[in-house]
């Protein structure tokens, strides 16, 4: 029974994430999802920069795009946390393993993103995809792990090109381990597989939106500290990345920084760029952590592993995963009675099945820029 132990929680794991998501999933109304939609209607496949032309051409193959949408995040929802339990069964012991890949399934934005009709769940799955590839090649270097890490990478790029921005320095620290011979193919096939979508991308781009991108990077700077502005939206970037992860994290969060495990340094790779781009310039939705969620989960795992009390790592992990369902099933947003009220309801309220069902978004108040 105990080789059985991983397939059989595997696949139950995979299939119930499959079934939750779409149980829990409502009709496009959230951010981008209705341009997505018109751009797939429309035969352009891009919105505004960066595009996602892979995400819209892809979606554009069903003959319900709405659902198709919805039916490419549940996928890449429930393959994504069977790839992350493959990652900690490779790290730390099964009963960790198997809570860890439990709460990376419910924390409460990376379930909403497989709810929706954005792209931000593609990065639940070939965010921890590259990285289980990498530990495949560190354990036996076939070339065949090696491909695969540059063609997970490529494709994952090509549904968020700027969440493949963020991975890229971990991608770029495990090519500097591999002979030159091997950097070099490395490198060739991540760009040819980048170029397969980097090129319809920009074309259509071009053609649709050419004068667009100055003004969305007008937008992002706004609270920007590289830029010497520390403003009202400085502040927003902070609360909009600190706070969804301290309720997705929980009690779980108090392990982030025991790990000792000889990975670690890769999964600070994974985690700081995205980290310091969200903080130092912009982060605009709690979704955009689905990049990171992965890495930050399995550091917390390796620092539990690290400790001597088992039960304590078992109770906080518990404990993390009871407070995100709750709070996903049960939130309800609240009056905006006054700023501390505002920025709750603005950076938590929209991410719940209360939201989902009755198709609310409300707008960004103050703190958006």
């Amino acid at each position: 029974m105990r080789e059985l132990r991983a397939p059989i929680f595997s696949a139950c794991l995979g299939i119930g994430v499959l079934i939750v998501r779409a149980l829990t999933s409502g009709p496009a109304y959230f951010g981008d999802a209705r341009r997505h939609l018109n751009a797939i209607a429309n035969h352009t496949y891009v919105i505004q920069p960066p595009g996602y032309w892979l995400f819209n051409r892809i979606g554009g193959l069903f003959p319900n795009p709405e659902q198709g949408l919805l039916v490419i995040n549940w996928c890449f929802s429930a393959l994504g946390c069977v790839v992350f339990y493959a990652c900690a069964r490779r790290l730390v012991r099964p009963a960790l393993a198997e809570l860890g890949a439990l709460l990376y399934a419910t924390a409460f934005f990376a379930w909403f993103s497989g709810n929706i009709h954005s792209t931000y769940a593609s990065q639940l799955f070939f965010a921890p995809l590259t990285f289980y590839l990498m530990l495949r090649y560190r354990a036996d270097e076939r070339a065949a792990w090696l491909y695969a890490v540059a063609a997970s990478f490529g494709i994952g790029a090509g549904f968020r090109p700027s969440d493949g921005a963020f991975f890229a320095p971990l991608l770029i620290l495990f090519a500097l381990q591999l002979p030159r011979k091997q950097q070099i193919i490395f490198g060739l096939l991540v760009a040819v597989v980048c170029a397969g979508w980097l090129v319809p991308n920009e074309i259509a781009l071009h053609r649709y939106f050419p004068d667009n991108t100055g003004g969305q990077l007008g937008r992002v700077a706004q609270g920007a500290i590289v830029l010497g502005r520390v403003n009202i939206y400085t502040v927003s970037n902070a609360i909009r990345f600190f706070l969804p992860l301290a309720l997705a994290l929980g009690p779980t969060a108090g392990f982030l920084f025991g790990a000792r495990n000889e990975v670690k340094l890769w999964l600070w790779a994974w985690v700081l760029p995205a980290s310091g781009f969200f903080l130092l310039v912009y982060v605009s939705d709690p979704t955009y952590l689905d990049c990171l969620l992965g890495g930050l989960i399995l550091l917390c795992l390796v620092g539990m592993e690290s400790g001597k009390n088992r039960r304590v790592a078992i109770a906080v992990l518990t404990s993390s995963i009871l407070i995100n369902v709750l709070f996903y099933l049960g939130f309800r947003p609240l009056p905006l009675q006054n700023n501390v009220y505002a920025i709750l309801d603005k950076d938590l309220g929209n991410y719940t099945l209360y939201a989902v069902k009755h198709q609310i978004f409300v707008e960004r108040l103050s703190l958006r820029p």
